[in-house]
């Protein structure tokens, strides 16, 4: 007779004792059918665990022998049923002994509530033709169940992959220990790669972004990318706040956009170009500690990432972006650190067969530009100036498409010779141990060695094949213009003769010259006018060639003579130090229609003024005329009235008005999220202003009585902030990081139509106001 398939999985079992089970979903549960045993969820054991449909759970492995078992099992009963009637007068203390052990002992025994981390990722690679059981549908019509997050399982039981196609695999990629952290607004440099959290969001007046870096070494190039999926699991909430609202977004970038993601800042993460934007973007519905996220590549990421392979890249990052406002963050898993549950993020590609023959890498053409030579005399470079200059007058020349690179110069010293040698596969430059010149030097260097060998261990044994440094002199430099054109003709004739000098060996250094005090006189009184007319000639050519003359350098000695006598009723008095002017109350004529802005173009953060008409750009030396155009931007045009930004009793930052004349206090804008930046128009009848309402920073306007509110830009998660108006009112210039993720100026009309990069730039540039 066949017996029926029994209700509970065989493979089911207590964490303290494997061959017990309860017939109730438990916290305790493990499945032993998997190395090491893994806790199912709920969901799990009810559609598999403690029904008959377990044996169609993928990880189910069929019992050994089940008949055999099945009668050893009976006979034992009936023996043990047998002996039990002998034993009858003790039947019933054993029975009431063991239901206190169950009532009062299950709970004692139960274990702890908290769950084990998951285990590290791992790769999947199946062998060409493998097959994969698909996962089961319970035949109630239940979900088909997932894996539990926060629990300890196997690789296979958290991530199940679609079988790949013959002689295709499946890659399950993770980022090494140190590739994986998040970055913070509030601190000007550094990070927290390697940090158990990779936070993103707003807190406390910072913005946080995560991103976690994949090595593609293992991928095959030229292999069809069928499907990918980034996985990330939530770690901590402690601070995630839904009811502020906001959205995540995930975005693959480029490893050329992050080319040192080590050293990265929060300026750089933030600003560097995203490669994909994946959907869709994370809710506050959507998070929750223990929780996974899976977000798959559409064909046109695919394709993306197929590229980047084809190219050759080492890497893709994936950057997390959380809100702009709200005091709401949250942080993901990174898969290392202490306070990690092993569920890092994950990329999972399901791979096609690669070709025999992997595609070629692209090629770079590249043009080797050698230094321009030195003209021999002051008037051969006055010539080439004005050559120049002519031709820039019929146009600058078509830059070439093609990178231009210089010859490696020789290295400054030694550590420089040996990253060079190191990073091309050269032997090692060592330095020679100088022989001991006495016996105590001998005995002093044998002790040393002796203190590291205890300390650290014996020192790294010198390469077989390892070089000394060759220390090269520079050349001189010439005393005069004569003996330079002199050393260039002869270079010149050499090169002509015998062929251009043969380059330094890899290992050869430059020794630093230690520089002499440069002894200047003055210049005399010319002594008749040709002296004249030959100095002003002299300085005409060198302001051609190199403009003004070159600043003394700081080891230069004056060659004054002392006086012999200084009388005291000749001395001057010290002077005192002049006191700092007031800055000017009104705005110079020549700012007004200008927009002034910060740029980082010059390394640090400026002042430099835009000309809307003519494009021309000109920096701002001093700083005064941004503030007093900012004071303006919030004052109505007849001046009775300014507008300030101060929290409101729900302490979210609003817009309020406040009377010049009698104090008064009015509150402008009612919005759920932040309100700031206001600018008032020229014309009176509108105020500009950013608000965070639908989770990102976007502009509004609305009527000085508060109505009419009307939204003026619309993005996923860019940001556009700072409005300024034109001086007449008609348009609205501001900086967004849209396109390019790169803080640049932004123009469009006073009703939001037609918005359009005003100034393309590299750099970034941000903050603008149009002066009045």
């Amino acid at each position: 007779m066949t017996q029926p398939t029994p209700a509970t999985c065989p493979h089911l079992g207590l964490a303290s004792d494997r061959t017990l089970a309860r017939t109730q979903p438990d916290a305790a549960h493990r499945c032993y059918a998997q190395t090491p045993p893994a806790a199912p969820d709920e969901a799990q054991q009810i559609a598999f665990c403690l029904s008959a449909e377990h044996p169609s759970c993928p990880f189910y492995v069929e019992v050994e022998d089940k008949a055999e078992v099945k009668d050893k099992v009976e006979a034992g009963s009936r023996s043990s049923f047998r002996r039990w009637l002998a034993f009858v007068p003790w039947l019933a203390l054993a029975l009431l002994a063991i239901v206190v052990v169950f009532v009062y002992g299950r709970d004692l025994l139960r274990p702890p509530v908290a769950l084990a981390p998951l285990v590290d990722p791992v790769v999947a690679s199946p062998a060409a033709g493998a097959t994969s059981t698909a996962s089961p549908t319970s035949a109630a019509g239940a979900a088909t169940p997932t894996p539990a997050l926060g629990v300890r399982s196997s690789a296979s039981a958290r991530l199940i992959t679609s079988t790949p196609e013959p002689g295709g695999q499946v890659l399950i990629l993770a980022p090494k220990a140190g590739d994986a952290g998040w970055w913070t607004s509030g601190e000007g440099r550094g990070n927290h790669l390697g940090d158990s959290y990779l936070y993103a969001g707003y807190f406390n007046g910072q913005a946080f972004v995560a991103a976690a870096r994949f090595e593609l070494a293992r991928v095959p190039r030229g292999a069809p990318i069928r499907e990918a999926t980034l996985r990330v699991t939530g770690l901590r909430g402690d601070r995630f706040r839904p009811e502020a609202g906001g959205t995540w977004q995930v975005q693959l970038l480029a490893a050329d956009a992050m080319k040192e993601f080590a050293r990265a800042d929060f300026q750089a993460l933030f600003n560097a170009a995203a490669g994909v934007t994946l959907f869709p973007a994370f809710y506050p519905a959507d998070l929750g500690e223990n929780r996974m996220q899976e977000l798959r590549l559409d064909a046109s990421a695919r394709a993306w990432l197929a590229e980047q392979v084809v190219n050759g890249a080492p890497a893709v990052i994936a950057r997390i972006i959380g809100p702009a406002a709200g005091d709401t963050l949250f942080a993901w898993d990174s898969g290392s650190g202490p306070a990690s549950g092993g569920n890092g993020p994950q990329l999972a590609l399901n791979l096609g067969p690669a070709p025999a023959t992997p595609p070629p890498l692209p090629t770079q053409q590249v043009i080797v530009a050698t230094l321009t030579p030195t003209p021999a005399n002051v008037l051969t470079a006055a010539a080439r100036v004005l050559t120049a200059t002519s031709v820039a007058k019929a146009g600058t020349p078509t830059p070439l498409t093609y990178r231009i690179v210089t010859p490696t110069p020789v290295p400054a010293n030694l550590a420089t010779a040996q990253a060079l040698g190191f990073a091309q596969g050269l032997p090692a430059i060592v330095v020679a141990t100088p022989t001991p010149a006495n016996e105590a030097t001998a005995t002093y260097q044998a002790l040393y060695a002796t203190a590291v060998a205890v300390t650290t261990g014996t020192f790294t044994p010198i390469p077989t094949n390892a070089v000394t440094p060759i220390v090269v002199i520079p050349t001189p430099v010439p005393e005069n213009v004569v003996t330079a054109a002199a050393q260039v003709l002869a270079a010149t004739a050499q090169a002509t003769e015998v062929g251009t000098a043969t380059p330094l060996p890899f290992n050869a250094v430059i020794a630093t010259v230690t520089p002499r005090p440069v002894v200047v006189t003055h210049t005399p009184v010319p002594a008749n006018y040709a002296t004249v007319v030959s100095q002003a000639a002299y300085a005409t050519a060198v302001a051609l060639i190199v403009g003004t003359f070159t600043p003394l350098p700081p080891n230069v000695v004056m060659a004054t003579p002392a006086p012999l006598l200084v009388y005291l009723d000749q001395l001057s008095p010290t002077p005192r130090p002049p006191a700092t002017p007031t800055p000017p109350s009104t705005m110079p004529r020549e700012l007004v229609g200008r927009i002034l802005f910060f740029s980082d173009r010059d390394g640090e953060s400026h002042l430099f003024v835009l000309d809307p008409a003519s494009g021309r750009l000109a920096r701002v030396t001093q700083d005064w005329p941004y503030r007093l155009a900012q004071v303006a931007e919030g004052r109505s045009p007849d001046g009775t009235l300014s507008l300030l930004v101060q929290e409101d009793a729900r302490r979210i930052p609003q817009v309020y008005i406040r009377d010049v004349r009698y104090s008064g206090l009015r509150q402008l804008t009612t919005t759920t999220g932040w309100s700031y930046d206001p600018a008032w128009s020229p014309r009176g009848n509108r105020i500009a202003f950013v608000s965070t309402e639908p989770g990102n920073d976007e502009i509004y306007v609305i009527t000085p009585d508060g109505k009419d509110m009307r939204r003026l830009t619309v993005n996923t998660w860019e940001w556009d902030k700072h409005p300024s108006w034109s001086p007449d009112g008609t348009q609205i210039v501001f900086w967004s990081n849209r396109e390019t993720g790169r803080r640049q100026l932004w123009v469009m009309n006073a009703d939001g139509s037609n918005q359009r990069l005003l100034l393309d730039s590299v750099y970034n540039d941000w903050d603008p106001v149009w002066v009045k």
